[in-house]
């Protein structure tokens, strides 16, 4: 167990402490209780830790199949999302487990096999499996479905290490444990062994606030993300706010995809579509011709991440038309040019008041 310094312990659960008074009186636990129903239905449908053996039985189908309403992957990245978000360009990366389909049923046998440590199951060869590897977030998403309570939902290890430093444990106590616990430096631990003592110093931060102690791990990290500032997350996304696009006010910035599509229209010339051929309710969302005289497919989404949401295939789509580009990758292989509406709406705007002043 990762104990806390002794010169740290009373500041921290202090402040721990009051701000959990806080988010509890500015949240609702209840929120999660869908999202909750949604585990249970997904353990239900895969017991693998209960009964590892139907792994065998898996499908490529079962694993993954594109515009179907149920197979593993649309569990673990979809449907659980508000346990804990994870953005993999699944419908790019899936099809990589289901190629390699021997390969995956080992290493989902080892995520969910009790006697491992959580170090051993990260650190598992996940990365022969390509997209399956780097911070190996669909690992770690996989094993915190099967053990809630052993595994705090954030999967990004640089989060972590921000919200640690955050609650003021530093790199000089980081250096101490990792030579206590694996006995070399912090810098020189695998990722999970990385993950498993960071992960392991909020749990023991969690079970020594009387506030915390009967949170489940969502709700604590929802909790985390909020006291974090430099961590411009939200877990909930919230209503955005929304701002004058012209100075009358006629216009305003769009909230969701049919103000997306509303600007769309409005601009469609401004952003390089000369002419709108086909609208749809149908994915992909409107046939248009571009400057070069192309018939080009574009899916409208209020955020570039909902395209991946969304499960649509990106080889059957040129352009992701979105209000706000919040992707900070983008996958190696063919993916949609992303046009940022707030980006180009808003230059063009300032552009236009730029030269009325002048005149």
């Amino acid at each position: 167990m990762v104990v806390l310094p002794n010169k740290h312990d009373e500041d921290i659960y202090e402040m721990l402490s009051e701000k959990a008074k806080e988010f509890m009186k500015e949240s609702d636990k209840s929120e999660l209780d869908a999202a909750w129903k949604n585990h249970a239905e997904f353990i239900k449908r895969y017991p693998f830790r209960e009964h590892p053996e139907l792994i065998d039985k898996l499908t490529p189908d079962s694993v993954y199949k594109k515009g179907a309403e149920d197979y593993f992957f649309l569990w673990v990245e979809h449907k659980t999302k508000d346990l804990g978000a994870i953005f993999t360009y699944g419908g790019l990366v899936y099809p990589n487990a289901v190629a390699n389909l021997d390969k995956f049923k080992k290493l989902l046998k080892i995520a969910v096999d009790d006697t491992k440590p959580l170090r051993k199951k990260i650190d598992a060869p996940w990365e022969e499996i390509k997209g399956f590897g780097g911070d190996k977030l669909i690992a770690k998403k996989i094993i915190f479905l099967y053990y809630p309570d052993k595994v705090v939902p954030i999967f990004n290890t640089d989060h972590l290490e921000r919200i640690i430093e955050s609650l003021g444990i530093g790199e000089e106590e980081l250096e101490r444990r990792a030579k206590e616990s694996y006995g070399k430096e912090y810098d020189n631990l695998t990722l999970g062994e990385r993950y498993e003592l960071l992960n392991g110093i909020l749990l023991d931060l969690k079970n020594s606030v009387k506030e915390l102690k009967d949170w489940d791990n969502v709700y604590f990290m929802r909790f985390l993300y909020s006291i974090c500032p430099d961590l411009k997350r939200s877990i909930k996304r919230s209503r955005p706010n929304i701002i004058p696009l012209l100075p009358r006010g006629a216009l305003f910035s769009p909230v969701d995809e049919l103000g997306v599509a509303c600007l769309f229209f409005m601009y469609h010339d401004k952003l390089g579509f000369l002419y709108i051929v086909k609208v749809s309710n149908k994915f992909p969302d409107v046939k248009a011709i571009d400057e070069n005289g192309e018939l080009v497919s574009i899916e409208l989404e209020y955020r570039a991440s909902d395209f991946i949401d969304h499960n649509h295939p990106s080889e059957e789509c040129d352009y992701i038309v979105c209000w706000e580009n919040d992707l900070k990758e983008k996958p190696v292989i063919k993916f949609p040019r992303i046009i940022s509406l707030k980006d180009k709406i808003m230059s063009s705007i300032n552009k236009e008041e730029g030269e009325a002043k002048k005149e």
